[in-house]
This record gives C-alpha cells, sequence and structure tokens, in this order.
C-alpha cells in the first residue's frame, strides 16, 4: 500500500527536529505512554491518571543525588482541553513515593498538534506534540526541560500501529549545552473485542544524537498491555521487563481515564 506525505507534513517534521534541536533529557518516570490519535474536540476536558512502580529496577545512579526507579512508584495525574484545530493541551503534575515519602515531582504543559487524522479522510495520523517541564532536583539533573515528541500511526482493520520518535533537552543548566537525547516509543495492538485491545509496547532510549549508539547504554524496555476502552473507566495497563543491560528489569504501568462531566 502506498502513501503520499504532503509538502504541509515534511514542513511539520521539519520544524519540530528544528524546535527539538534547540529545547528534556528526562530521566524522572512520571509518564510511559505511546501517543496515538486520541485527541479532544473543541472544548472537551479530559482527566488521566498516570500510574506506574518499580519493584526491579536499576539501582545505579545516572548523576549524584538521583532517584533512581528501583522500589519507586510514580502517580501523574493529566488534565487536557481541546483548543480545536487539531490542538490539544495539557498540563501534569507529578509525585512519587521513593525512600517510603510520597513527593512533589515536578510539573509539566504540553500541546499536542494532530493535522492528520484517519477520522478525516487521511491515510494515516500524524502529528507533534510539544513539551515544557519544572523538575525539581535530584528528579532531574536540569529543572527545566522540554520534549518534541512525533507522532505516526495508522489504524489497519483491527489493528493499531503508533509509533512516537522523541527529541529530549535541556534547557537550563547543567545539561543545556548537551545535545538532545533521541528516544522512541512504538505500539501495535489488536481490538479482540468492542471495547478490548491486547498488544505490546517497546520504548527505547537511543542516547544522545551527538554520539554513536552503543547498546550497552541504551535504555529499552518491552511491555505486554491490554487497553480498555469503555465504561465506567477505560484503562490501559501493563507490565514491562527490561531487555537492555541498563533498563529497569521489571515495571508494572497503567493509565486510568477518569470521567468528567
Amino acid at each position: 500500500m502506498k502513501f503520499c506525505i504532503s509538502k504541509s507534513l515534511v514542513r511539520i517534521l521539519l520544524l519540530a527536529g528544528l524546535a527539538s534541536s534547540g529545547v528534556a533529557n528526562a530521566y524522572l518516570q512520571d509518564e510511559i505512554q505511546v501517543y496515538d490519535d486520541e485527541i479532544n474536540a473543541k472544548g472537551e476536558y479530559s482527566l488521566e491518571l498516570h500510574l506506574n512502580a518499580t519493584p526491579r529496577g536499576n539501582q545505579q545512579q545516572g548523576y549524584p543525588g538521583e532517584v533512581v526507579n528501583n522500589n519507586n512508584t510514580r502517580v501523574t495525574p493529566e488534565l487536557a482541553y481541546g483548543l480545536g484545530h487539531d490542538l490539544e493541551a495539557g498540563f501534569y503534575i507529578s509525585y512519587s513515593n521513593n525512600n517510603n515519602s510520597f513527593n512533589y515531582a515536578g510539573v509539566k504543559a504540553r500541546l499536542k498538534w494532530l493535522p492528520y487524522q484517519e477520522e478525516k479522510g487521511d491515510p494515516f495520523f500524524a502529528g507533534v506534540n510539544l513539551e515544557i517541564s519544572d523538575t525539581p532536583y535530584p528528579y532531574e539533573p536540569s529543572r527545566y526541560n522540554g520534549e518534541v515528541r512525533f507522532i505516526v500511526g495508522k489504524h489497519i482493520d483491527e489493528w493499531l500501529v503508533a509509533f512516537n520518535p522523541i527529541f529530549d533537552q535541556a534547557i537550563s543548566q547543567p545539561l543545556v549545552h548537551q545535545g538532545p537525547v533521541f528516544a522512541t516509543a512504538t505500539r501495535v495492538s489488536r481490538n479482540v473485542s468492542q471495547d478490548w485491545a491486547l498488544g505490546g509496547e517497546l520504548y527505547t532510549n537511543v542516547n544522545q544524537v551527538t554520539q554513536p549508539i552503543i547498546y550497552p547504554n541504551m535504555n529499552n524496555v518491552v511491555y505486554a498491555m491490554v487497553y480498555y476502552d469503555g465504561k465506567p473507566i477505560a484503562f490501559q495497563a501493563g507490565v514491562g521487563k527490561g531487555i537492555s543491560h541498563n533498563a529497569d528489569q521489571t515495571t508494572l504501568k497503567a493509565i486510568l481515564s477518569i470521567p468528567l462531566p
């Protein structure tokens, strides 16, 4: 099957790529999600609760004082609002339960743009999500960070394939002068009924884009996933297994979609 990528989409990708080169080297594991074609309509609110825990994780600190994922739990509520014209704004507040203490771990604001949607007759969905975060030390080495996440995918009969190339860049000291970190998030799932789907997700933290790819330094985790899109609460949940040396061995994650009036 052949698809024709328009000049507009090429411009989107180029502009976002340029933004990423100047905008987070994210260490706080507050959100583990593959972005797909879900987006709020104009004036529509949504509330999600992101939960993840690492019963068996890497205990080696990446920088002095880092709060590692091992034996920690993260809780992040996200409120989103549809702005119209294929735009959605979101706001996160992150908390971390580490050392038997529940602590504030930062805030994020994001803007998702999805100009290509299959529901509008496009052959695939595509867009970009821009994000700025304010995360206190020791959850991030740099307080202010930015992320550019491309979104591309397609529904094929009962299947969904979604892929997110991600560029994270510190925008404050001490890492502001380092190059962006490249990562990917991939989802492949299949509907097994009207409300249920099963699938897998792969998260790969490659390296700084200015450095060669070194497999032992990568952080690769694969998840077995279940997705529910019904009432009273839609959710997705999964169990992750690290498949590279520096990855967390076991991670549990869930995203709950809380109904709003």
